[in-house]
């Protein structure tokens, strides 16, 4: 999710990764405007990169400016937010579609032509659960309809992660368990970008789990698929952890 300046190159050995570890980022209130230091844990990377010449010396050409624009950017496009920024550092967020925040500070050394790279990848949100089949035959009996956070999908894209499969397997075991069973399938959004692009997002989505389902021998007839974009959200969309929330797959029983 987050790529180095254009044309550095990592530097493996001064690099660290750690699949659990804690870094406290600097942050600035949002009443007060006051720096603050949050400690977020999870999956740690120090990334350290040089920016070379041509001819294998060192880039320092670049300003601080430049770099730190350069990501900023990048982190809006994705509907990151700028947590901090000042001479010497810029502190980032970036949401993940498995309901967790990928924190982010760069450090630049103009003359060195190095940047530093602290990347933590918080823990997801708890909300994300998978449901087994009978769970699922419960909910739609009791309800007529499930929210499913184990439906993945790579960033503003309909393409289903690999780590979809048990849901995805669980709902194919549902539908052939109970033959009569008609289902809606239902894409939602968070409200980041514009409400034509997160309908027609959801759409997709929605559309890839019954392409999905279909291939393995379910009747196009018992499935129906809807994007219903941002419009029927289950949380305000004012933080992270409620976009997360918002952002799902759901299974509506059909008459």
């Amino acid at each position: 999710m987050i790529r180095p300046f254009p044309g550095a190159v990592l530097h493996e050995r001064s690099s660290v990764y750690q699949n659990f570890d804690s870094y406290e980022f600097q942050v600035r209130n949002p009443q007060t405007g006051r720096a603050e230091r949050q400690m977020v844990k999870g999956e740690y990377r120090r990334l350290r990169y040089f920016l070379h010449k041509e001819d294998g010396s060192r880039d320092t050409s670049v300003s601080r400016v430049e770099y730190f624009e350069n990501f900023k950017s990048a982190a809006l496009a994705m509907g990151g937010e700028i947590k901090w920024e000042d001479s010497r550092e810029l502190v980032f967020t970036i949401p993940r579609e498995d309901g967790g925040v990928t924190w982010c500070r760069v450090e630049v050394s103009v003359g060195a032509g190095s940047t530093i790279l602290i990347i933590i990848d918080e823990e997801p949100l708890e909300i994300k659960l998978e449901f087994g089949p009978d769970q699922m035959k419960a909910a739609l009996d009791a309800d007529g309809r499930i929210a499913l956070y184990g439906i993945l999908f790579d960033y503003d894209r309909a393409t289903l992660q690999q780590a979809s499969s048990k849901q995805l397997q669980g709902i194919v075991t549902l539908l052939h368990d109970h033959p009569d069973l008609r289902l809606e399938i239902q894409g939602h959004t968070d409200s980041d970008g514009s409400a034509a692009y997160n309908l027609q997002l959801s759409q997709r989505r929605a559309e890839s789990v019954l392409n999905y389902l279909l291939l393995f021998g379910i009747d196009p007839s018992r499935l129906k698929s809807k994007g219903y974009g941002e419009t029927m959200p289950v949380a305000p969309n004012d933080t992270a952890e409620n976009k997360a929330k918002n952002r799902r797959v759901e299974l509506v029983r059909l008459d």
